[in-house]
């Protein structure tokens, strides 16, 4: 059994919540699943910890976009400062009528999140995947997407 793990983000900015965060924390998730709320914050340590410690086959990241209109599943990073370096998501995720694709995760945390985490997978073998959420997003319907990707993990 693949051992998942799906993370988001706390408030930042002028946001006094992030829908990531509280999906996060009021899912269940399956028993190889693992969930982490990181600060918003350019640490790759904070990052590359939680990786090490848990250890996922698949890696899902998430992330509050404050102008999306859909669920955007990111397909690529860039190196933060270098926009010439980029790297490609490897996960495949669902596609709905709730979803777009995009190729630029932008150049804060999630983007950010993004290199690190596609860097580490490279690294152990493991597939990674990046999904930005609109901020007024319902918390429901991003947990039936999630419950959605989870079951797609084991055949993508």
């Amino acid at each position: 059994m693949q051992r998942i793990l799906i993370y988001g983000f706390g408030p930042y900015q002028q946001y006094a919540s992030n829908v990531t965060e509280v999906t996060l924390r009021g899912m269940r998730l399956p028993r190889n699943t693992f969930k982490r709320v990181f600060e918003v914050r350019f640490d790759r340590h904070m990052f590359e910890r939680a990786f090490e410690t848990i250890q996922p086959d698949v890696i899902l990241g998430l992330g509050q976009h404050p102008r999306a209109q859909k669920l955007r599943i990111e397909r690529r990073t860039y190196r933060r400062g270098r926009s010439i370096q980029s790297r490609f998501a490897t996960l495949s995720l669902p596609h709905t009528s709730e979803t777009t694709v995009a190729y630029d995760a932008g150049d804060y945390v999630c983007n950010y999140s993004m290199w690190i985490g596609t860097e580490w997978c490279m690294r152990n073998d493991a597939r990674y995947g990046f999904l930005h959420v609109p901020k007024d997003y319902t918390t429901t319907k991003l947990a039936r997407y999630l419950r959605q990707a989870i079951k797609s993990f084991d055949y993508g």
